[in-house]
């Protein structure tokens, strides 16, 4: 499954001389196809959008929706206000360019939003504030904190991983650096290791831009707190119990407070499992996707 490559890849914004752009995955003689936009993890610090889950690609033949799956800008190059602007692009992009350049094959008025680790924190961010907003979001293992307690303590060290020192990792901290918009693999690109560094040193928010010495409840980027004034469209979260690089507390908040709020959520809570554990061989959700699909 992981080898189904995209169609086509396009930009679909260019800030001075740095091109962004989304790979577009068309289902077989697409006609008036639903968009399932998503994002990728690593903090908004690192990777790419060829990340894309094995499931999410085989669901373009399966359920018949086109995925798009886009680059954005990278911290701390850039701050978390910048990245969203991005996003608010790239939905606009969709919404208005794409059945230019796609025709028929695409319906953009039905857009689903989903992200994995901090990509779902992006489409928690879409359904907040994007307007209109889109007709579902699935956050997949998301951060929803970027100041909750998971993100400003330290993280212990886990056996197997290597965590690069802040000497090594000076080039891509130096918020100065060139702006990039996606970092390859370790060891080849050691931007690589810069998730793991920021939860041994529990500086999420500073190299977002975010100030923990004034985590106030109006923080737009704390998603819990926002969503009775803003609301969210439906809502499918996943996240393992035993997810080492996001606290599965982070998910927990956010759904206690939709379905306070009275709003369409379904939580799978996935006992036993680690991030990334929808990367597995053989992973499907059906479950998921039957939601999606219902609302698209």
């Amino acid at each position: 499954m992981a080898s189904i490559k995209p169609s086509q890849t396009i930009v679909y914004k260019t800030v001075g001389d740095l091109d962004i752009p989304m790979d577009v995955y068309l289902p077989p003689n697409a006609h008036s196809a639903p968009i399932l936009l998503w994002f990728h993890g690593g903090g908004l610090l690192q990777a790419r959008r060829d990340m894309i889950s094995p499931h999410m690609r085989a669901g373009v033949s399966k359920y018949n929706y086109i995925a798009i799956s886009a680059d954005y800008r990278l911290a701390p190059q850039v701050k978390v206000g910048e990245i969203f602007e991005d996003v608010k692009d790239c939905i606009a992009f969709i919404r208005t360019k794409l059945q230019m350049i796609l025709g028929d094959a695409a319906d953009v008025s039905r857009l689903a939003v989903s992200g994995s680790s901090a990509g779902g924190f992006l489409a928690l961010l879409a359904g907040l504030y994007v307007d209109p907003k889109p007709q579902v979001i699935v956050p997949i293992y998301p951060i929803t904190d970027p100041l909750g307690s998971f993100f400003t303590t330290p993280q212990p060290r886990i056996e197997g991983i290597h965590y690069a020192s802040t000497e090594d990792l000076a080039p891509y901290l130096d918020p100065n650096a060139p702006v990039v918009s996606s970092s390859g693999y370790p060891p080849d690109d050691p931007r690589g290791f810069m998730y793991w560094y920021m939860l041994r040193t529990a500086t999420l928010p500073q190299l977002l831009g975010l100030s923990a010495d004034d985590p106030t409840a109006a923080n737009p980027y704390r998603i819990s707190r926002n969503i009775a004034e803003h609301g969210l469209p439906p809502a499918y979260i996943i996240h393992g119990d035993a997810d080492t690089a996001v606290g599965v507390e982070q998910a927990d908040e956010v759904v206690g407070a939709v379905a306070g709020r009275g709003l369409t959520v379904e939580y799978e809570r996935v006992p036993g499992k680690d991030h990334l554990f929808d990367n597995e061989e053989g992973y499907e959700n059906d479950r998921m996707y039957e939601f999606v699909m219902k609302y698209l």
